[in-house]
């Protein structure tokens, strides 16, 4: 997916569902009514939707004498109340959750060593369903890493689509809870030293575009500046093919929290696990820098006591403004375009940088400032 986007480009290509419907699932499902279709001459009995729907029209009515679903060769039962409601805090945990660490494609399962991870699952489920649910959800430890599998059935009744659907896109509220959960399963803070920011990592399939085009030796981590020296016309087409749900990341981050971020390809690997023997993937990386920092610890945050632990040392280090500001310090500063070295460096250390004259030299670099003559710059754009 093109990384920039508008947030009203996005949103037109996102999922719009609110709630489940009978009809959503597979045909072959086989259900118990707990009333009558008089129809369809059926009372109490079970009956796949295949042949419901030969017996009768698409009909909301008749959610509500769905009581359950057969599951496991129609040996285990899983109660629910249809429409299955997704206008809530307890769905967006569990789409953000298993967007992030969950397999979804062939059953539904969360599969990672934090225990509150865990939880959520758990709790998520028993929300949107029941209290009944609890029993067909099986949690196991293998080597300190807990795996919680609920019914496959579950993967057609909870939609896990790539890109961020619209009922969280439309709600500041659920974003902030979507993006807590987010960082946490696939985000860093990164601290150490002077250096101070996020990072958010998502991979994303490109296997048509370079299969058969690259030499590079599997499960090495090719860095996305050796893919530009060996193969430029193969990266320019990478560039163009961020993560959807990175993309959603990076605009309502700036859409609710005014928080900017960089979003670029980090790197490629050729695949050698049996079941997925040969695909590349690329890993893009999502950057908060500066102010932006402290805003998202002030708005958002992470969830987890390691990583919270680490915020809360950043919070306390004053956040440097971002390089776009520096720009506007220098034009409010400038007298005729032109202002003095000493006084930038002045104001900017003021803000919390360390190293103003970096700024001096990228920007000029850039074409930005020009120096005309010792300690004096002039602005050109």
């Amino acid at each position: 997916m093109n990384p920039n986007v508008t947030f009203q480009e996005y949103r037109k290509k996102a999922l719009t569902i609110n709630k489940i419907n009978y009809w959503d699932l597979p045909i072959n499902t086989r259900i118990t009514l707990s009333q009558s279709i008089k129809e369809a001459k059926l009372n109490g009995k079970s009956i796949t939707l295949k042949r419901l729907n030969n017996l009768v029209k698409k009909n909301s009515k008749i959610n509500n004498k769905i009581s359950s679903i057969l599951f496991f060769r129609d040996s285990r039962e899983l109660s629910l109340n249809l429409p299955l409601s997704l206008n809530n805090l307890n769905f967006v945990e569990l789409y953000s959750l298993m967007v992030s660490e969950g397999s979804y494609k062939t059953e539904f399962r969360l599969h990672v060593p934090e225990p509150f991870f865990h939880d959520i699952f758990a709790k998520s489920l028993k929300n949107l369903f029941n209290k009944k649910i609890e029993k067909h959800i099986r949690v196991k430890e293998n080597k300190g890493v807990l795996r919680s599998t609920a019914p496959t059935i579950i993967r057609h009744l909870i939609p896990i689509p790539k890109h961020i659907p619209k009922i969280i896109l439309d709600n500041k509220k659920y974003c902030k809870r979507y993006l807590q959960i987010a960082f946490e399963a696939e985000g860093s803070p990164i601290f150490v030293g002077s250096k101070r920011y996020l990072s958010l990592k998502r991979n994303v399939d490109v296997t048509p575009i370079l299969k058969n085009k690259i030499n590079y030796p599997k499960e090495k981590r090719i860095y996305f500046g050796q893919l530009k020296k060996d193969y430029p016309k193969l990266a320019k087409k990478i560039n163009n093919m961020a993560p959807k749900t990175l993309v959603g990341e990076r605009l309502i981050l700036k859409k609710y929290f005014n928080i900017e971020s960089i979003l670029k390809p980090e790197a490629i690997r050729i695949n050698k696990t049996s079941y997925r023997v040969g695909e590349i993937s690329a890993r893009w990386a999502l950057y908060i820098y500066a102010d932006s920092v402290n805003r998202f610890i002030n708005e958002i945050d992470f969830i987890g006591k390691r990583k919270k632990s680490i915020t809360k040392k950043m919070s306390k280090i004053k956040g440097y403004k971002s390089q776009y500001s520096t720009l506007k310090m220098m034009k409010k500063m400038a007298k005729n375009g032109i202002f003095k070295v000493s006084d930038f460096v002045k104001e900017m250390k003021k803000e919390g940088y360390i190293s103003p004259r970096t700024y001096l030299w990228r920007y000029e670099k850039k074409g930005r400032i020009k120096r005309i003559n010792r300690g004096i710059y002039k602005i050109i754009s």
